[in-house]
């Protein structure tokens, strides 16, 4: 196979083009044994094309000749002088230079591009496994594949990239990453920044997809940590492990394998290296002979585990200023040392690593404790994004309580990573409880009566850790377990309860899972406790579940109002919408922190209700009602999307034929409703359903004071009144055609209307609740709304300039603010500035001019206090400040850089305002100083700044400037 990469396509020389030809052509006039001579060209370069052609040209420029038969050795020794020993400085060889810079990138991945390509070098070839690294290795044309093996790509390459370039190039890059202390503080910093952002991330998202994302960044950002305090002490493997809320256990999401997947570690405190380090409060050093050391079983376990070999480890724990363990970081084998310690270096961890640890403890303990904070946070949100799924899955249409019981259940059962879980439901009239397990169908036990029992009696939540057969009350438990065969090792249980305080069920969780393990517990496992088993529920999953348990009492409680809603609606139907409304209305007092989802739902399926007995009243094929909100600008209803979610649309109230029914309070009605084209009479019909429009009611609803609070639109009116039995109206009083909507339908719509008026006006204000609640929730983090605006620009620069202006002055309250553009190719910052006529000019800066220039140029804050004038530097200050008229009192100037710490632009600030309503700048006050200037940028506007100029940094990194 040829190869294709930096150096040029390839094909062999005699089926390449003109130049080629005039080469070949060349050589035979200058050699008689031209033919040879090409011949170990090509043995060189593999029939690479630019490489063919410079080797035949400095040939052919060669001031001596082969004799026959050394054909060989003159073209090798030629190559050697001139090529081999001189490579990085002849002209021609720029793609050799090429592939040496994209191979010597200061990147951790480059390290394993050169260990990949190190394994070729002395192997020769290899497997093709299509890795990212052999595929950047065959992109670059340093190698070949012919679909099984890869190989260097020829003899040139081969010599120039041997064995010695490789294994300097990998000690350069490898030292060149090792961290400085200093760099190593930045560094942590920058993670603290990002754990920041993961946290904003992940308390504004309500959906799964938005939370995994979010999720995803914390893991990333204690991996990075891990990564980094592993690098900054030379450690093969560093894992970090937290403490558990409950202060039994150590847990990690870190502990990577060669494959780079995530292990999840749990061990309890006490046990094993890092659970005695988090006992004891002090740290542990075995330099060598690990699994000789008793305390090390666990690290031998989980070797033989993960197929791995620990020759020393250090064990350190992170204290927080209560001296209570926050974490314990711990290292395994020691790569390498620059200590000579008994005249060798030192193999093994030193009392120089713990010292460079200890001066970046705080930083990394602040990032650890945050990150449990985080998690906390996340796990909670995980509870009610898992419920919100449960709720989309239920099928509304025919919600039954034993249908539901599995489907509720799977979801907390994932959500908590339990092996088994259990609704059980309460049957007040036999005071027991009630489930239904597959394969045994009806299952029932006596309020009172084991861990179940007792926690419906006392409506108190029960969680017994791992092992639960040492807690007291574990004999039922036992017998239970013996019959089937089935280890119960720890629970949580807790009780479900109404929105209005009565009990419903108590749900029940057995056997926490270790995280990372699939296996199924099997009969032939009893009576031993699988190691996946020896793990506890804890207080955050109790919270979780708390939170979960709240909603399913919401759902539970709907599912019985809506069996009794069944019945009631074949007799009472206004019976059975009152007493929905009363559902709603509890709902909406007492859980105002449900989903937006679960109150539309709610709304939609009332709406819906009365939509249908309207339609069924008129005989309609399609009816809809709109409700007027409260701005009395729009009309609103809810239908189901393609997902089967109810959704709101809106019709203006303002325009068309909605404004001129709220006008006139006069009913419509049209044979021919496709000659309109207004959104009232299409919005929310199927593209599908259009041309089967026959004929339209629209009826508007009209409340005691005759003001229209709701238009009902009906189509297709399907049979006759001959059709609806005695109630048939005169043929006189008809619209004398029984095709289309009558009079006697709005009549009919009239005497009904003073029943259905209550029922629309209750939905009216569950509606404007919904929209309230839905504000509130908008009330969030002024950093987040920042960042979330600043996010919706598009690749505009000069839009993202007037987006960052905005956002940045509100969120720290500054009376003015620009976002400087770095031209990298004039060295100029650029940016734009609102005129006093509303046009906006272009204004330019040099680097290292005026404090903006200045930040660029050294990528060093400068936050200016209030007087700015007493600043030795105010003097382009003042100087501006006299042609604008306009005083400036304070400053805060901050770098916005790349991902890989290039400048790309600076955020500045004028004027911090004092907090208030206060009139805008006047400049025919200058150059006196206002009150409100009379501040000072403080360190939470320097902290939001660093973190907003970040996500800046990150959009501008995605744009092309021009």
């Amino acid at each position: 196979m040829q190869a294709k990469g930096l150096s040029g396509s390839t094909s062999p020389l005699q089926n390449h083009s003109k130049n080629e030809h005039q080469i070949v052509q060349a050589l035979k006039e200058r050699f008689h044994n031209y033919k040879a001579i090409l011949s170990e060209v090509l043995k060189w370069t593999s029939g690479q094309a630019s490489l063919t052609q410079q080797l035949c040209h400095m040939i052919v420029e060669a001031q001596d000749r082969p004799t026959d038969a050394q054909e060989a050795v003159w073209v090798e020794q030629l190559i050697q002088d001139h090529w081999v020993s001189n490579w990085e400085r002849r002209a021609e060889l720029y793609p050799m230079r090429e592939i040496r810079d994209r191979l010597m990138r200061r990147r951790k991945h480059n390290i394993q591009l050169l260990r990949q390509y190190h394994r070729i070098v002395h192997k020769g070839t290899i497997p093709d496994d299509n890795s990212p690294e052999l595929d950047e290795l065959k992109h670059l044309g340093l190698v070949i594949s012919d679909g099984n093996a890869v190989r260097i790509a020829n003899k040139l390459y081969s010599s120039i990239f041997d064995a010695d370039w490789v294994e300097n190039s990998l000690k350069t890059i490898e030292f060149s990453l090792a961290p400085s202390d200093k760099e190593f503080r930045d560094l942590l910093g920058t993670l603290e920044r990002n754990l920041l952002l993961s946290q904003v991330n992940i308390l504004s998202q309500t959906d799964n997809d938005e939370n995994q994302r979010s999720a995803q960044v914390l893991y990333e950002v204690l991996r990075d940590v891990t990564s980094k305090i592993g690098d900054l002490v030379g450690a093969d493997r560093a894992t970090i492990f937290l403490v558990n809320e409950d202060k039994t256990e150590l847990w990690s999401l870190v502990a990577e394998n060669d494959a780079g997947d995530f292990l999840d570690i749990q061990v309890r405190i006490g046990e094993g290296i890092s659970g005695t380090v988090a006992a004891s409060k002090k740290a542990i050093h075995i330099p060598k002979e690990v699994y000789s050391d008793p305390r090390a079983n666990l690290v031998k376990e989980y070797d033989q585990k993960y197929n791995y070999r620990t020759r020393n480890i250090l064990a350190l724990p992170v204290l927080n200023a209560d001296k209570e363990v926050v974490a314990v970081i711990q290292f395994l084998n020691k790569l390498q040392s620059d200590e000579i310690i008994d005249g060798s270096q030192s193999q093994s961890f030193t009392k120089r690593d713990v010292e460079r640890l200890g001066k970046c403890i705080r930083p990394i303990r602040r990032i650890l404790e945050s990150c449990q904070s985080c998690y906390k946070v996340m796990k909670k949100l995980r509870a009610t994004v898992a419920l919100a799924e449960a709720t989309r899955s239920i099928d509304q249409i025919n919600l039954d309580t034993k249908a539901i019981l599995q489907r509720v259940m799977n979801t907390a059962k994932k959500l908590l990573n339990a092996d088994r879980s259990t609704l059980w439901l309460v049957d007040q009239d036999r005071n027991e409880l009630w489930t239904e397990i597959p394969g045994r169908g009806e299952v029932r036990c006596t309020i009172g009566v084991g861990f179940a029992g007792t926690v419906a009696a006392s409506r108190e939540p029960m969680l017994i850790p791992f092992d639960l057969y040492n807690h007291p009350s574990a004999e039922n438990a036992k017998k239970v377990d013996d019959q089937t065969h089935y280890r119960t090792c720890s629970l949580l249980c807790m009780p479900i309860v109404s929105p209005d305080g009565q009990l419903l069920g108590v749900t029940q969780l057995v056997n926490k899972r270790k995280a990372g393990h699939s296996e199924e517990y099997t009969k032939d496992d009893y009576p031993n406790v699988p190691d996946y088993f020896k793990t506890s529920f804890d207080k955050n999953d109790q919270q979780a579940m708390q939170v979960f348990n709240e909603r399913v009492g919401v759902v539970l409680q709907f599912v019985r109002t809506h069996e009794t809603l069944k019945q009631l609606s074949q007799a009472k139907p206004k019976e059975a919408i009152y007493n929905a409304l009363a559902v709603l209305s509890n709902s909406v007092s007492e859980q105002e922190d449900q989903s937006d989802e679960a109150l539309y739902t709610g709304l939609y399926y009332m709406l819906t209700f009365i939509s249908e007995a309207v339609g069924k009243l008129l005989g309609a094929e399609y009816t809809t009602i709109f409700l007027l909100d409260s701005e009395e600008t729009g009309l609103w209803t809810l239908v189901e999307d393609e997902s089967g979610d109810a959704t709101e649309i809106r019709v203006s109230a303002t325009l068309g034929i909605s404004a001129r029914i709220l006008r006139s309070k006069a009913v419509q009605v049209s044979r021919e409703p496709k000659r309109f084209n207004d959104v009232l009479i299409y919005r929310g019909i199927r593209h599908s359903q259009i041309e089967k429009l026959n004929n339209l009611l629209l009826y508007p609803v009209l409340d005691s004071r005759g003001k229209v609070i709701a238009i009902i639109r009906c189509f297709n009116k399907l049979h006759s009144f001959a059709d609806l039995g005695p109630s048939r109206p005169n043929k006189a009083d008809s619209l004398e055609d029984t095709d289309t909507f009558t009079k006697q339908d709005v009549d009919r719509l009239n005497q009904r209307t003073p029943k259905i008026l209550p029922i629309l006006q209750a939905f009216q204000s569950f509606h404007q609740e919904i929209l309230t609640i839905k504000e509130n929730r908008r009330d969030v983090d002024p950093l987040y709304e920042a960042i979330s605006f600043v996010k919706q620009s598009s690749g505009n620069p000069e839009e993202l300039i007037q987006n960052v202006m905005q956002a940045v002055k509100s969120l720290t309250n500054a009376d003015r603010s620009s976002l400087w553009l770095l031209r990298a190719e004039s060295n100029m910052l650029w940016t734009k500035i609102k005129q006093s006529d509303g046009e906006w000019l272009e204004a330019s800066v040099p680097m290292g001019e005026g404090f903006v220039g200045k930040v660029a140029k050294t990528g060093i804050a400068e936050n200016i206090p209030f007087d700015l004038y007493d600043h030795p530097e105010s003097d382009t200050a003042k100087r501006t400040d006299e042609q604008t008229h306009y005083r400036t009192c304070s400053l805060l100037c901050m770098p916005v850089l790349g991902e890989s710490g290039e400048l790309l632009g600076v955020t500045q600030l004028i004027n911090k305002r004092v907090e208030g309503s206060y009139p805008d700048y006047d400049p025919e006050t200058w150059p006196e100083v206002p009150f409100f200037f009379q501040a000072d940028f403080n360190e939470e506007d320097f902290h939001n700044m660093e973190v907003f100029n970040d996500q800046v940094g990150v959009i501008l990194g995605s744009m092309t400037l021009h």
